[in-house]
């Protein structure tokens, strides 16, 4: 074999064994993969069968709680039980004239049967609630499928329901329902009765006044004081305004308006429990506590002395300055050292003399004194000679 045969081999030798390692990786690679693959299979179908017995311990449960509910499976007995139940129920609410039916039994398949049954009677309006609470409040495996309210000719309350009722097919004859209340309706009759009487059929639910206003005041020792104590109600009802117990004698509050008005005769801090009522359908009730605060009267300055000589008889035109749009009008205070510069329309107030500038221009400026135009020249009069001569000429 000559040498170049010999490289030949040799290269086709290495690229053989190249494909060979290449195709064992990819063997390799493929196997760990498949490995991969089935190992979170197995994992999901740990999870699924953990999830259905989760979900079936769960209906086992709900089951439970479903038989501990239920009627029996029999018919008879199932009807008989629930009828007698309906009876007192409805006699010890006080309903008149109760009427109490077994309609018809509806298996549904092996599982359970639904009862239905109908219930009649007349009563008043606290009366039908207490029915409502105290059938919600037995804890059997019933609902009311359909509620009919309407006024008779007596006055009361013409009441008819259609009642569903489930008997399971695995419940024995001989079970009982628990006597214990269900938790589906708040024990609290009050609370019940409350939810439903105090409710606007026409309108959203009620809400209270809110208060915006400054829950302090100031007042001062012997002198009479108000202050209005704000209240806003978001329904825009009407709101009435009373105090509360233990207000301090000289303290009043109109109901309408809302307004304090306090006479205070010693110094301190006084508490005041202002409770606001709207007049919505139920009205509600908003209380605050406002804190006056009462000080003693402010000392009075003494008057200071008037001035011996009027400012204005010291003031003149000094200088008329072009700007970039306008001109300004310098004039110096000589008993104060001041120069305003003064624009047209700006006010001013120089000892007994209030104005208003007019004009200014190069020459002069125009003020306007007690509604008379007169001109001031620069280093000729003063400012009180020009008013002096608007007078006159007034």
């Amino acid at each position: 074999m000559t040498q170049r045969e010999r490289f030949l081999a040799m290269a086709i030798g290495g690229l053989l064994v190249v494909v060979g390692l290449q195709w064992m990786f990819t063997q390799y690679k493929n196997a760990k993969q498949d490995r991969i693959t089935k190992i979170a299979n197995l994992k999901q179908t740990s999870l699924d069968l953990n999830t259905r017995l989760l979900e079936g311990a769960m209906a086992e449960r709900q089951m439970g709680e479903y038989r501990v509910r239920s009627l029996p499976g029999d018919r008879e007995i199932a009807v008989a039980r629930y009828s007698s139940y309906l009876l007192d129920l409805v006699k010890e609410t006080g309903i008149n004239t109760p009427d109490v039916r077994h309609v018809n039994s509806t298996p549904m398949k092996d599982l359970y049967t639904r009862h239905r049954f109908s219930v009649g009677g007349s009563a008043d309006l606290p009366t039908v609630i207490r029915l409502l609470h105290s059938f919600y409040a037995t804890d059997y495996l019933h609902r009311i499928a359909d509620l009919t309210i309407k006024p008779s000719r007596t006055g009361d309350l013409r009441v008819t329901m259609a009642v569903d009722a489930i008997g399971l097919s695995t419940v024995p004859a001989e079970a009982t329902v628990s006597e214990a209340p269900s938790w589906r309706v708040d024990p609290d009759m009050t609370a019940y009765e409350s939810a439903i009487l105090n409710r606007n059929f026409f309108e959203p639910p009620n809400k209270a006044p809110r208060f915006g206003g400054d829950s302090q005041i100031e007042g001062i020792v012997g002198r009479r004081s108000t202050a209005r104590v704000n209240f806003a109600d978001e329904e825009d009802h009407p709101i009435e305004y009373e105090l509360g117990e233990d207000a301090p004698d000289f303290v009043e509050l109109d109901a309408q308006s809302g307004t304090l008005s306090f006479e205070p005769k010693e110094t301190g801090e006084f508490e005041v429990l202002v409770r606001a009522t709207d007049k919505g359908y139920p009205a509600q009730t908003t209380e605050q506590v406002v804190k006056i605060r009462v000080n003693e009267p402010p000392v009075e300055k003494e008057p200071e002395p008037e001035p011996k000589f009027d400012h204005a008889s010291q003031t003149v035109l000094t200088a008329l300055v072009q700007g970039r749009d306008d001109w300004t009008a310098w004039m110096n205070v000589r008993t104060s050292g001041k120069t305003l510069k003064l624009r047209v329309g700006d006010r001013f107030e120089i000892g007994t003399v209030t104005g208003e500038v007019a004009e200014v221009n190069r020459k002069y400026v125009v003020l306007e004194i007690d509604g008379q135009r007169v001109v001031l020249s620069p280093g000729k009069d003063t400012l009180r000679d020009v008013a002096q001569r608007a007078k006159e000429d007034d």
